[in-house]
């Protein structure tokens, strides 16, 4: 599993936040302002899932999750729900998909939800000190390159005795069974570090 950056989430961050704006104006003309937004929103959040479904690497399940993840969004606006539901729902989409992706225990997942809680809050904080769209995207996103922080796995499994069966196996399957499992999480390990 490759893990992102901190300064490859920096650098997202300031991509998609410079890229608001020029579509913003651009769809303005065409569709409508609110239309536009809501145009914009769906673009930056997909835009952020492909990043982290593609840094991930090989998955399985990765292209489903990702067309699913359009098909909600589109879904989303072809109901033409409010900006705040939309906002609501991309925020709800990008912590599934990392949580899958990048989480491998419930504290991790808790956490990840916790990080787009606080890019939220973040953003609303700067959009109203400050008006700016594309500067609460940034802070938006800002916040989400700190996801890279959290261990994929905060509690490790109990260790237990090779000489120990293993969920009613006989002892040697068991033991080898043991054995693989501690193997893979080795191996998970390192590649994420």
């Amino acid at each position: 599993m490759k893990r992102p950056t901190l300064l490859e989430g920096v650098l997202v961050a300031l991509v998609l936040s410079l890229l608001a704006a020029p579509i913003v104006v651009l769809l303005h003309g065409l569709v409508g302002s609110l239309l536009a937004w809501k145009v914009v929103v769906v673009v930056m959040a997909y835009t952020y899932m492909c990043y982290l479904l593609v840094q991930r690497g090989r998955m399985s399940g990765r292209i489903t999750l990702g067309l699913l993840a359009l098909t909600v969004l589109l879904a989303g606006v072809a109901l033409d729900l409010r900006l705040t539901s939309m906002l609501l729902l991309c925020v709800v989409l990008i912590w599934g998909i990392r949580s899958f992706a990048y989480s491998r225990s419930l504290v991790s997942a808790g956490l990840q939800a916790g990080v787009c809680g606080l890019g939220c809050g973040t953003a609303l904080m700067v959009y109203e000190h400050s008006g700016s769209f594309a500067l609460a995207i940034w802070s938006f996103f800002l916040v989400q390159a700190a996801f890279v922080l959290i261990p994929a796995r905060l509690t490790q499994r109990p260790a237990v005795d090779p000489g120990e069966e293993v969920g009613g196996s006989p002892d040697g399957f068991g033991r080898a069974h043991h054995a693989a499992t501690q193997a893979l999480d080795r191996l998970v390990t390192r590649v994420a570090g």
